[in-house]
């Protein structure tokens, strides 16, 4: 089934990892696109080269929601559904593609040119609605974004159409989005410039210098230091200092890796794309940093599959800084050396969860992993691992730049430096926007989000991240900070800012969020498995209106039973926390809406248990 040449890829892939089965996931991409999609006869041709049954290939290929296992046209089509899409539009969006092609979800047109789904968040929070099209003899992937108008996506079919869609696979349209905030910016400094994407324009000005001067007359423990003493905190969502993960590392431990977490798939986070696709080389000088700091001469960037364009820019910028020598051996003149390595993962939220990515890392299914022991002692290969965000990683030239004390002059004494803020949903002006912490929500709503559309109020926001619980708007005026939004009752997350109107329903939001977590349960422990698919069932009767009063209760006590540390990991708490909020703080919301849907409060008719009765029919017995 596989050519000769797609073979030979698949062997310099496992080549270039120090276990080949890391190479798994890449070498079912190079399958898919040969054949198209995934049929019995690549799986079992990629489980040969890896001397593993066609079974266990197929397992690992399922868990993945990239990699099809049944036909598909010749663009397959996914359009974003969730929160922030959904808040802007996403539902015309969708209706618009499904009456352009004649087709609904998980259908061909009969000319077999375009496959239409609907698609989980895809990081374009601030430029919703929109859809990703995979070209399949190719197996490259470009966004179509901003489609707010019906003119605007016929322009979209007809650029894929027309079979030069995909001549190009930055964003359309293309450019970086918008974004905002401080002066002078630093994270974000360099996206506006042309070709911000190269490594002439980023040397040009000062870029790599830092790395330099580190590499060739500092210590690692001195670099490990000084971010330890400006308290940079993880910018992934659970906001723990990356200069103390780094001392966590056993002394004198050998391999050892830093892995950059760049699954970027919370709902309403859409930050590190923008670094990836216009400004690679500032992860890059970061990476190496926190890699001298460690000690470490691997690295890996674990990125999400469906940044296709963020990849092919890193891949360009890790060349261009090897020709250059800084990276492989003799780093900058010196005795250092680090090798990159970009690696695809291919569509499962879980596995931004750090011991979730080294299962996928290593060529598994992204379940998590018991902890302890953690990652630092015990992490990818068996062997002490870093795992970092890539925001936490592109803070590091500026602190080692400029120094610890001057990085604490921004924020809170807690909460140090400044970090991009991703506001999406109901809002003017949604974009990212790089702010000191301890910025108000309600500056970074209506100063630089110019308030919603309509100028209705505000009626409830998210401020990390879709997993996170809600803050009303009497909570407006809390400081973005990791103290401050957890003394609101919630948690400042991946600083994913999403803004509900009033007047937009809350009923409508939750069960697009209860759906989101049902399908990206890795099903490895029963509480999130079950617990989300009972919730999304509730959820789902309530607003068809078949919804009782006792259905809030009882979706209430579902989610004790999934939060407060009951299932594996995290997600558990993500999944439903927000809920929780909902049920919390707008529960009245919830009863006008199941009282007006269902005036004479009908319970739907129920599957009853069937009854046991023993037979004494001689005949039956027979």
């Amino acid at each position: 089934m596989l050519s000769d040449l797609a073979q030979t890829e698949i062997k310099e892939l496992m080549a270039r990892y120090p276990q080949g089965l890391s190479a798994l996931l890449p070498a079912l991409y190079v399958a898919q696109r040969e054949a198209g999609w995934l049929p019995a006869a690549a799986l079992q041709d990629v489980a040969q080269l890896f001397g593993l049954m066609p079974a266990e290939v197929e397992e690992v290929a399922s868990f993945y929601s990239m990699f099809n296992l049944h036909p598909v046209g010749e663009y397959h089509l996914e359009v974003c559904t969730n929160v922030p899409c959904q808040l802007r539009g996403a539902t015309g969006c969708a209706n618009q593609l499904k009456q352009a092609l004649g087709v609904d979800y998980g259908e061909t047109t009969p000319d077999g040119k375009f496959t239409l789904d609907h698609m989980e968040c895809l990081g374009a929070c601030g430029t919703a609605p929109m859809f990703m099209a995979t070209e399949r003899a190719t197996g490259k992937i470009r966004y179509f974004e901003e489609l707010d108008a019906a003119e605007k996506v016929e322009q979209a079919l007809g650029l894929i159409g027309s079979g030069q869609g995909f001549e190009t696979c930055e964003r359309y349209p293309a450019g970086p989005y918008r974004h905002g905030g401080m002066e002078p910016r630093y994270l974000l400094a360099n996206v506006d410039k042309p070709d911000s994407h190269t490594i002439e324009v980023y040397i040009r000005d000062g870029g790599y210098e830092t790395a330099r001067l580190a590499l060739t007359t500092k210590t690692p423990k001195e670099v490990l230091e000084e971010v330890k003493a400006a308290n940079v905190r993880g910018r992934g969502g659970a906001g723990f200092p990356a200069g103390v993960k780094w001392g966590f590392l056993p002394a004198g431990v050998y391999p050892r890796y830093l892995v950059v977490n760049a699954d970027e798939s919370e709902p309403g986070t859409f930050k590190d794309r923008m670094i990836m696709e216009y400004d690679p080389h500032q992860l890059i000088e970061g990476i190496i940093l926190a890699a001298y700091a460690v000690e470490c001469k691997q690295a890996f960037i674990y990125i999400r599959g469906e940044y296709y364009f963020a990849t092919t820019r890193l891949l360009q910028a890790i060349a261009e800084a090897g020709a250059r020598g800084f990276l492989g051996k003799g780093q900058f003149g010196t005795a250092n050396e680090l090798d990159i390595i970009v690696h695809r993962g291919a569509g499962a939220y879980e596995c931004g969860e750090e011991t979730a990515l080294l299962s996928s890392l290593e060529g598994g299914r992204g379940h998590p992993r018991l902890k302890p022991p953690f990652p630092a002692v015990e992490g990818l290969y068996r062997k002490p691992t870093v795992v970092n965000n890539v925001e936490t990683i592109c803070n590091v030239p500026h602190v080692i730049r400029h120094g610890a004390a001057w990085y604490k002059q921004f924020g809170t004494e807690k909460s140090s430096g400044f970090r991009i803020f991703c506001l999406s949903g109901w809002v003017k002006r949604p974009g990212l926007y790089e702010l000191p912490h301890a910025t108000t929500l309600r500056e970074l709503i209506y100063t630089y989000g110019g308030g919603t559309p309509d100028d209705r109020p505000v009626k409830a926001v998210v401020p990390g991240g879709l997993s996170m619980k809600l803050l009303t708007e009497t909570q407006l005026d809390t400081p973005l900070d990791y103290e401050s939004i957890q003394g609101a009752g919630s948690m400042l997350g991946s600083a994913g800012v999403i803004v509900i109107g009033e007047g937009q329903s809350l009923v409508e939001v939750a069960r697009r969020t209860l759906s989101f977590y049902r399908e990206e349960s890795c099903g490895k422990c029963t509480p999130c498995r079950e617990g989300t698919s009972w919730l999304e069932k509730i959820l789902i009767r309530i607003e068809a209106g078949e919804g009782n009063l006792s259905d809030l209760d009882l979706a209430r006590s579902i989610t004790n039973f999934v939060a407060g540390g009951r299932a594996f990991c995290p997600f558990g708490d993500a999944a439903v926390w927000g809920l929780q909020s909902h049920l919390d703080k707008f529960r009245p919301e919830f009863e006008q809406y199941i009282r007006e849907k269902n005036p004479g409060l009908d319970r739907p008719e129920m599957p009853l248990r069937p009854t046991y009765r023993p037979s004494t029919n001689a005949a039956e017995l027979d």
